[in-house]
């Protein structure tokens, strides 16, 4: 397991979230079988596919034990995929609902074991390069979050361009450092910008949101209680049912209820306060947008 140097130990949890948007799974899960593989499943590197190469990663930075994998009832890939890594959760949800759903199903399971803990979230669609020095920049973020209990930090790199498909980060004044790292405040999220904005953003030094962030259990519920009160009302009650004859139900009724909603837009963008941003450069990002292959092509496709 990697440790960055000056590690202060305590419960640190991962997340992986799987699947088009992120979203995940309920506690009990049965295996499927179908041919169709796609979006993060797709094998492209070493035999692996990014969900693959995410996991394993992942469990670099926290145990087994403490790794919680979110996938929707439909990825039927994910069961072989996930073969002997053993994660210590996988959850699934009733239906895809977006990224907050996913983010606030799996931190009600990590809250309910562990409600000082801190949890490091990433999606699975994602390739970072050379990997070594992806785990120790995440778990600066992680050593971050812990010196800022209250904020959720993070990872962002400088753009290639003024692109209209993500999210961006425009970072303010520095709250701590690290040596060389710096860990700003957020003046704003902008998510997927018309191309008038993407280029303000782009020539105003905004940077390019990964989707890795870092934060106590405590610091993500309570932007969710602030920005989305009513789907944190939900979630609350699951807390509730958790290990009792009530649960799956629960689930099921909220899952009917809930309302789609994107982490990005329906709560960072709410919440720029509650958050902090550390730049990482040194880094090749690869979404599985940028995949045009399968098999042996499939490698020098992702390296684009």
């Amino acid at each position: 397991m990697v440790r960055e140097p000056g590690a202060t130990g305590g419960r640190r949890w991962s997340i992986v979230l799987a699947g088009e948007d992120g979203v995940g799974m309920r506690p009990a899960f049965r295996p499927w079988r179908g041919r169709n593989v796609s979006g993060p499943y797709r094998r492209v590197i070493e035999s692996r596919s990014m969900f693959q190469h995410t996991l394993d990663r992942t469990m670099q930075v926290t145990s087994p034990a403490r790794t919680v994998v979110v996938v929707t009832r439909d990825h039927r890939e994910a069961w072989a995929q996930i073969g002997p890594r053993d994660p210590g959760m996988v959850l699934v949800q009733p239906r895809n609902l977006g990224t907050a759903s996913g983010v606030f199903l799996s931190l009600t399971y990590i809250r309910a074991r562990d409600p000082e803990g801190t949890a490091l979230i990433s999606l699975s669609g994602h390739l970072a390069s050379p990997e070594e020095r992806y785990l120790r920049e995440a778990l600066y973020a992680v050593r971050a979050a812990e010196q800022l209990p209250t904020k959720m930090v993070l990872l962002a790199s400088r753009p290639e361009g003024p692109h209209t498909e993500y999210g961006w980060i425009v970072p303010d004044h520095q709250l701590l450092s690290f040596g060389s790292r710096s860990i700003r405040a957020v003046k704003a999220f902008i998510e997927r910008p018309e191309p008038p904005l993407a280029q303000l953003a782009y020539t105003s030094g905004a940077l390019w949101n990964r989707f890795v962030m870092a934060g106590k259990v405590d610091a993500f519920w309570n932007v969710g209680r602030k920005v989305l009160p009513n789907m944190m009302v939900l979630f609350e009650r699951l807390t509730e049912a958790i290990d009792t004859p009530k649960e799956a139900e629960v689930l099921r009724t909220m899952y009917a209820r809930m309302p789609y909603l994107s982490f990005s837009r329906d709560l960072l963008e709410h919440a720029p306060g509650e958050t902090a941003m550390m730049e990482v450069s040194g880094l090749r990002w690869n979404g599985r947008e940028r995949l045009r292959a399968d098999g042996p092509d499939a490698a020098s496709a992702v390296q684009r």
